[in-house]
């Protein structure tokens, strides 16, 4: 991914995260040339911590954006409500912390707790 953004003459993201990067390339090849509505559909776990895992397909998500021009209108998804996989989302974000990202938030164990009390997984 960073030989990608190099090679395409993208400022790398600090830290360099497989999500940042992800999201760099994403928008300089998808969302940039996007003229016509359309729908950005299924993206990566790594990419989208509250959103449920996709029901038949590894490692993405049941997640949408949607594109008009170059700019996102929506951002819609099929909430995460097993707190069992909401805590190892939160710990894989804390991983990225780690490695110098700032905007990661702290892991919300109140939120964890509410989805183990009113939420069935």
């Amino acid at each position: 991914l960073i030989e990608t953004c190099k090679r395409e003459k993208l400022k790398l993201p600090n830290p360099p995260t497989i999500a940042k990067l992800l999201d760099k390339l994403c928008g300089h090849f998808i969302e940039d040339e996007i003229i016509d509505p359309t729908f950005i559909i299924e993206q990566p776990q790594i990419m989208s911590p509250l959103a449920k895992f996709h029901r038949s397909k590894k490692n993405v998500t049941e997640r949408f954006e949607l594109f008009v021009s170059g700019f996102e209108i929506a951002n819609a998804y099929t909430e995460l409500n097993n707190p069992f996989v909401q805590r190892e989302t939160f710990k894989q974000q804390n991983s990225q912390k780690e490695e110098g990202d700032g905007e990661i938030p702290p892991t919300d164990e109140d939120f964890c707790k509410a989805l183990e009390l009113g939420m069935p997984p």
